[in-house]
């Protein structure tokens, strides 16, 4: 995830990227707006956004959760990770804290393993408002994680509260 952190800091180097415009999520209680492109087919989910890079190497979602569903969401994020066969190692474990657009972002990190090889794994949540947050999980291969950062950079960049 110090790389995921890290490619906040590539932000838009690079303006090639066509955006799809701004999603603003979950559909029945906005609470984030985030810009993910085209080419990362951006779908909704249960309480967010998803995208997979044209490479398929890399993996981000942006879930909302509130006191109320947190434990779930939570839950739901390790068991996706898990059904997809998303193996962390337990001693690879890092956590950090830092500022994303203005909010607050921590982060935990793994190294680890999925059916295609090594991977490199990341759960963030981000604090929104006093009363709802985002959570940001991450999943890379490390073959193609070093060329899809920077667009992982730019997707965070976008994210913001919702109006």
């Amino acid at each position: 995830m110090n790389k995921f952190l890290a490619a906040t800091a590539i932000l838009l180097i690079t303006t090639t990227t066509a955006f799809a415009g701004s999603f603003t999520f979950p559909a029945d209680e906005p609470a984030a707006t985030v810009e993910i492109p085209d080419d990362w087919q951006p779908t909704e989910t249960d309480y967010g956004i998803e995208g997979n890079s044209p490479d398929a190497g890399t993996y981000i979602s942006f879930d909302i959760a509130g006191a109320e569903d947190m434990d779930q969401v939570m839950t739901d994020v390790f068991a996706f990770l898990e059904e997809n066969g998303v193996t962390a190692d337990p001693a690879s474990q890092k956590e950090s804290t830092d500022q994303l657009n203005g909010m607050s972002f921590q982060t935990i990190d793994w190294k680890g393993t999925d059916k295609d090889g090594p991977v490199a794994i990341g759960v963030g949540i981000i604090g929104l408002s006093d009363e709802k947050i985002a959570i940001v999980t991450y999943w890379a291969s490390t073959e193609t994680e070093a060329e899809n950062l920077p667009e992982v950079g730019k997707i965070l960049a976008t994210l913001q509260p919702a109006e």
